[in-house]
Order: C-alpha cells, then sequence, then structure tokens
C-alpha cells in the first residue's frame, strides 16, 4: 500500500514537473515570437488621432489627408517589408448645436469587428447593454448602435435601458434615417458619445473616398527600424508609432510567467526527491 501511495504521488509529481517545464518552454517561444513580429512593426496613424485610427473629414479642406495616397508613400520607403492598410474605423465628427453635447463621432466599421470607442485617452472596449450589435446581415443596412450618452441626449432613451426602449427609435446622418439596433457603454461619457455603422452604409452616406484609418508597415529586420520609422515621419500628416512599449509590456508579463513556471517546476522537483528519500 504505501509502495502504491508512494509510486502515485511520484507520478504526479513527475507529471506537473513535465508539463511546467514544456509551458516554461512554449512561454520563452512565444515571447521570441512576439518580440520579433512587434519590434519590426510601425503604425502610422492621422497625425494627432487617438489609437482607433484617423478622424475622417476631420480636417479643412486641402490639409493633408490620410488616405490611399499616403499607403503608396509608404510602399516607396526601402525596407518596408510588409504594409497593409486598415479601414474597419472611418471617423467623421458630428457637430449640433441643438444639443447639449454637441460633439459626437460617427464611426464606420465592418459587421462583426469589434466595436473601440475613443475614450478620453485612448479607445475602450463598447459593450452593449440594450439590443445587439453590428453583424454581416447589417454590412450595407441603415443600421446603428449608439452610445448611452449619445442614446440619451439625442434619442430620447433615458433611465434604465430596455429591449423595447429602441423600438421605432431612429437617428439621422447627413440626411440618412437609420435604425438603432442596439445600446453600448464604456463607463465615461466621451465614449459613450459615439455611433457605429456598417463601414459600407458609412461610405455611402459620408462619402470618404480614399481615406483610411490606420496603416501598419513590417520591417525588413529590427535593424533598420529606427532609420524606416524615420522615412516614414517624412510623410505628410501622419504619426509614427512603433511597438517598442507594446514590447517592454509583452516581455514583462511573459517573463515572469516564464519565471514563475520554472520556479514551481523546480519546487516539483525537489518535493519528488523527498519523496523517494523519505518513503
Amino acid at each position: 500500500m504505501r509502495t502504491t501511495v508512494v509510486l502515485l504521488l511520484l507520478s504526479v509529481v513527475i507529471g506537473l514537473f513535465a508539463v511546467m517545464v514544456q509551458a516554461a518552454f512554449q512561454t520563452q517561444e512565444q515571447l521570441e515570437n512576439l518580440q520579433a513580429r512587434l519590434r519590426t512593426l510601425i503604425e502610422l496613424r492621422e497625425a494627432g488621432a487617438f489609437g482607433t485610427g484617423g478622424f475622417g473629414a476631420d480636417k479643412p479642406v486641402g490639409a493633408d489627408e490620410f488616405s490611399v495616397a499616403t499607403l503608396e508613400m509608404a510602399k516607396r520607403i526601402p525596407n518596408a517589408k510588409h504594409i497593409i492598410r486598415i479601414e474597419e474605423y472611418v471617423h467623421i465628427p458630428q457637430m449640433d448645436a441643438t444639443k447639449q453635447n454637441a460633439y459626437a463621432m460617427i464611426i464606420g466599421l465592418r459587421p462583426g469587428a469589434p466595436m473601440r470607442a475613443i475614450g478620453e485617452v485612448d479607445y475602450e472596449n463598447a459593450k452593449i447593454i440594450a439590443g445587439r450589435g453590428l453583424d454581416e446581415k447589417d454590412a450595407s443596412g441603415n443600421v446603428a448602435v449608439v452610445g448611452r450618452l449619445y442614446a440619451k441626449e439625442r434619442v430620447g432613451i433615458s433611465g434604465e435601458v430596455t429591449e423595447s426602449a429602441l423600438d421605432g427609435k431612429k437617428i439621422t446622418l447627413n440626411g440618412e434615417s437609420l435604425q438603432v439596433v442596439g445600446i453600448y457603454a464604456t463607463g465615461n461619457d466621451f465614449g459613450d458619445n459615439h455611433v457605429f455603422v456598417p463601414l459600407e452604409t458609412f461610405r455611402h452616406i459620408f462619402k470618404p473616398g480614399d481615406k483610411l484609418s490606420k496603416i501598419r508597415v513590417t520591417v525588413d529586420s529590427v535593424a533598420n527600424v529606427e532609420a524606416v520609422a524615420a522615412d516614414l515621419k517624412n510623410i505628410p500628416g501622419v504619426d509614427v508609432v512603433t511597438a517598442a512599449e507594446q514590447v517592454s509590456t509583452a516581455k514583462t508579463t511573459l517573463g515572469t510567467m516564464t519565471a514563475a513556471t520554472l520556479y514551481g517546476s523546480v519546487l516539483l522537483f525537489i518535493i519528488g526527491g523527498v519523496l523517494v528519500v523519505l518513503c
């Protein structure tokens, strides 16, 4: 009986030890892959924009625009290996002098993409509190998801938000009527003052043309990141954001996990040794 118990305990300890060692190696490998990927990634945003990208027509006519032309200039830079355009988010401000909160943001995105509201500092995930979000069947439909504050001040939905409160509620954007199908909340008024509409609907209503939200550039090697970033900064109307801080954060987090896993595996190894000696 004693031998059986010892063997069972040892098998559990050895099994956990093997799993933790494997986890430590996988975590380290993940960190290395993350570093390799992020350290060569550069993100372009419209000058002065938040983390989600540009602000659509929030500039005077004739100002440098963040558009397909910007993308073409980025492609001509040496050592810029992999360049992609991101247009899930296209922003335009909405001014309404008759409302208390005159400034709101209209955001066009592909149905099914995460809704990220522009908060007081950076973007925040928008959580649906009534109705639904935008799905694939809304690809070019005249529907909208509005923020809690927007719903209160511009749609007339206040107090406790219920499903029935959305019945027949519509908003008008640039002369186009849209059905409100959902209300979201982020926890702050600035972020709750937006309207999300399908990207194709946004293009139909506001006609942004070649406007883009973000451009991501992958440099061919870490050694060339600074040079490419310097060249990108010469493009008019853009902000250049490197991933140095992301790498640092990821390294700290994954490094802590790796250390904890290794310490745990060493502890299990010692426990196994003690079991063998004492039993």
